[in-house]
This record gives C-alpha cells, sequence and structure tokens, in this order.
C-alpha cells in the first residue's frame, strides 16, 4: 500500500513537472504567435499598398503606350509630309542662300 501511494505520488508529481512545463511552452507559443500575428499584420498591410502602387504603375504604363501610339502616328504623318515634299521639289537644286528673292530680303535689312 505504502509502495501504492508513493508510486502515485510520484506520478502526481511527475504530471505536475509536465503541466509546468507545458503552461512554459504554452506561454512561449503564446508569445510567438503574437509576434508572428504582428508581422503578418505588417506584411498584409504592406502587401496592399503595393498592389496600390502596382495598380498606380499599370494605369501610368498604359497612359504612357498611348501617348507612344500616338508620337508614332505623328512621326508617321510627318514623315509623309517630308516625302510629299520631296516628290513635289523633284530632283530641282534648292538653295535658299543663292535664291535671288533671298539675297534681295538679306540686302534689304
Amino acid at each position: 500500500m505504502e509502495i501504492q501511494m508513493m508510486t502515485k505520488d510520484e506520478n502526481v508529481n511527475q504530471l505536475q513537472r509536465d503541466i509546468q512545463e507545458c503552461t512554459k511552452d504554452l506561454g512561449a507559443t503564446r508569445g510567438m504567435l503574437t509576434s508572428i500575428s504582428e508581422e503578418r499584420d505588417h506584411m498584409w498591410e504592406e502587401v496592399k499598398q503595393l498592389r496600390e502602387r502596382n495598380m498606380l504603375m499599370d494605369c501610368e504604363l498604359k497612359s504612357l503606350h498611348k501617348k507612344i501610339e500616338v508620337l508614332d502616328e505623328d512621326l508617321l504623318y510627318k514623315e509623309g509630309q517630308i516625302s510629299i515634299l520631296q516628290d513635289s521639289l523633284g530632283n530641282k537644286q534648292f538653295d535658299i542662300i543663292c535664291n535671288p528673292s533671298t539675297i534681295q530680303e538679306l540686302s534689304m535689312q
């Protein structure tokens, strides 16, 4: 009977030590959980900010693409105008400095 009581006491003591150890581990785990939750929340806010920034950059990119298209169209238009002017001049020599009307205008000034 005494041996059984001693064995039970040892078991109870061991269980109490196990409970204390588990309580200690639980406290450490709760502390880690708190810091991990805070880190997760911080990262979530950062993700939201980056998404918003990404959307703004996408809009800016689309706007720049449209501007490039407009400039390309303007370039083609100007090149067409230059080509038409060159064709209308043909093989004529065009020297603005030696042009008689230019010489008269320069001498008047």
